[in-house]
């Protein structure tokens, strides 16, 4: 979208690879105005050092926008870590019902007064009541919920990485995560995403969600009910073939959002799916 949409409002945009901060310090040009990164990323649930890219960004004279949605408000605080801006779909944990849409833009209160609130007054994008008031009552249950989905989520990795049918899992709760330092220092759970990639690629991970019992087939994620997507023809259909690969997206990637039942008996309908795959 940043590739075809910002152009058409005379927004110059570069993409780079956000797991080496000496992508963003080249990428840099007198005209740079705003960095924005999402960590964890969808899908592969890459890393990335906030605190590194606040200290770049500014230097530069610009601001940092993160889209915390993977981590959540409960596990990782960029604000604190140096961004400007954090901004969530709050349809995902913070609702986490699937009862509604809705968004959440957080920074100063100079910078929403000064800046946001203009904006917002004259293009109309607000919530409606209704909306607003699900919101607010997700919220209340919105730490237990994580926290549950965390904990499946933590269990169904330590899983699936035991399976001969699946070839690697990323979680960052795990140790052998790519990014375990940085997750040390801005992360205090690996939430409740995972990525896994299956060795029969895209006929296994097909296989693989149409098995599944408990879990549904869904893009969304961060709801109570767990959900399992396939990323190459649903979230990231859109790219090219070699955009997906040089982003870590194969025909057996999948995502799975941990939602709030037993983890037992998640763990036993993978398991139940994965045997009716081959070997």
């Amino acid at each position: 979208m940043v590739e075809t949409l910002a152009p058409k409002y005379g927004i110059e945009c570069t993409l780079v690879d956000g797991r080496a901060l000496a992508n963003f310090e080249a990428a840099i040009r007198p005209n740079t105005k705003l960095f924005f990164i999402e960590s964890p990323t969808n899908p592969t649930l890459e890393v990335i050092d906030i605190a590194g890219v606040a200290r770049l960004a500014h230097q530069a004279g610009a601001r940092l926008v993160v889209d915390n949605v993977f981590a959540t408000a409960l596990y990782q605080k960029p604000l604190e870590l140096g961004a400007d801006v954090v901004v969530y779909s709050a349809t995902k944990h913070i609702d986490g019902q699937g009862r509604c849409l809705g968004g959440v833009v957080l920074s100063s209160k100079e910078w929403v007064e000064e800046e946001l609130q203009d904006y917002f007054r004259h293009t109309g994008p607000a919530l409606s009541p209704f909306n607003a008031w699900l919101l607010m009552k997700g919220l209340e249950t919105f730490p237990l919920r994580v926290r549950q989905q965390t904990e499946s989520a933590a269990r169904i990795a330590d899983f699936l990485a035991d399976q001969k049918q699946v070839a690697r899992v990323i979680y960052p709760g795990r140790a052998d995560h790519p990014q375990a330092d940085i997750i040390k220092k801005q992360m205090k759970a690996g939430s409740s995403l995972i990525a896994f990639e299956l060795k029969g690629g895209k006929d296994a991970a097909f296989a693989l969600q149409d098995a599944l019992d408990i879990v549904s087939i869904s893009n969304n994620l961060g709801d109570a009910k767990s959900l399992i997507t396939h990323p190459a023809t649903t979230t990231h259909k859109n790219l090219s073939d070699e955009a997906r690969a040089e982003l870590g997206i194969t025909g057996g990637t999948i995502r799975f959002s941990a939602g709030i039942e037993d983890s037992d008996d998640l763990i036993d309908d993978f398991a139940a799916a994965l045997a009716k795959l081959p070997a």
